[in-house]
């Protein structure tokens, strides 16, 4: 079945809100892992704060996403750093996208992939790198890994339709060698997390989500 062309542009707002869960102070953290980048995009943005030791608040407006955006794919790439003292976990929810026209908008339309965990500087702790696990499926570059099904429909390996609740994507051991774990420039780890929207035809429906990425306590894994 063929989506129905637009004769307007569609928005899409994504606002991702990191917050920090503890059970003592200062023993885990999540912040901005640097500037986000958009790439792809007709009249789209992305806003957040550049500096490793502020909060992470992302604005992302993808622009238009109706075929009238010429470009094969709208990409955005956010990095979200990583502090702990102990084992840690991310998770992610999502609010928004409820459309019950199927030929709107829907989660499974916005591609969401986990990529490029890495040492965010000198006082991170090193541990064997496959402790870190990225969890199934989001461990993939949406934008890379596109493919139309036989409605015409793109999909991708995760998205935010794969979120169910509070989804756990990243877990692994301790990040930090402070003992208090304080947001410096070089005390975690960093990592991506990819957005990725196929300019397409959509019916009229809700055009924005709200991402909440929080880091808990783990599961006990040695470095």
């Amino acid at each position: 079945m063929r989506l129905r062309p637009l004769t307007y542009s569609l928005l899409i707002v994504l606002i991702l809100v990191a917050v920090a869960q503890t059970t003592s102070a200062q023993a885990l953290d999540i912040s901005s892992g640097g500037l986000p980048t958009i790439t792809g995009a007709v009249n789209g943005s992305v806003t957040g704060n550049a500096s490793v030791t502020g909060d992470l608040v992302v604005t992302i407006d993808l622009g238009e996403v109706s075929p009238l955006n010429p470009n094969s794919i709208v990409k955005v790439v956010v990095p979200i750093a990583l502090r702990s003292n102990q084992p840690y976990q991310v998770a992610v929810s999502v609010a928004g996208l409820n459309n019950a026209n199927t030929q709107a908008l829907q989660a499974s339309d916005v591609g969401l992939g986990i990529q490029n965990l890495h040492l965010l500087g000198g006082a991170g702790q090193i541990c064997n790198q496959s402790t870190h696990i990225t969890r199934s499926p989001f461990n993939n570059d949406p934008a890379s890994s596109a493919t139309v099904g036989s409605n015409g429909r793109v999909s991708y390996p995760s998205s935010l339709g794969s979120l169910s609740g509070s989804t756990i994507i990243l877990s692994g051991p301790i990040l930090s060698k402070n003992n208090s774990v304080k947001r410096q420039q070089s005390d975690g780890y960093v990592f991506d997390a990819i957005f990725a929207v196929t300019p397409q035809f959509f019916v009229a429906g809700v055009s924005s989500a709200t991402l909440i990425f929080s880091i808990s306590p783990g599961p006990n894994v040695p470095c």
